[in-house]
């Protein structure tokens, strides 16, 4: 295995995709899910939820999603490199 210094076109690729995959996740995970809260909560006890009661769904989903993103990056064969985890000796 030939080991690469990274450059900034290796780290902007590796930046792009956890900030893309993980805003985009977490838009549309935190939409989905306070939209069924919000629609469960109102057609069966009519209320929905506050703002700060979302706002912490939001850091939930943002704190269970962004170790799965960094992971997918890890795994990821980027064109030319792909990511390793070397033992130190």
């Amino acid at each position: 295995m030939q080991e690469i210094e990274p450059g900034w076109e290796q780290v902007l690729r590796i930046g792009w995709l956890l900030v893309w995959r993980g805003l985009v996740g977490i838009v549309v995970i935190s939409f989905v899910l306070g939209l069924v809260i919000n629609l469960v909560l109102g057609l069966g006890f009519g209320m929905v939820l506050g703002q700060t009661a979302n706002l912490l769904t939001g850091v939930a989903v943002t704190l269970i999603w962004s170790p799965l993103v960094l992971r997918m990056a890890l795994r990821k064969k980027y064109q030319g490199f792909r990511i390793a985890l070397v033992a130190r000796d």
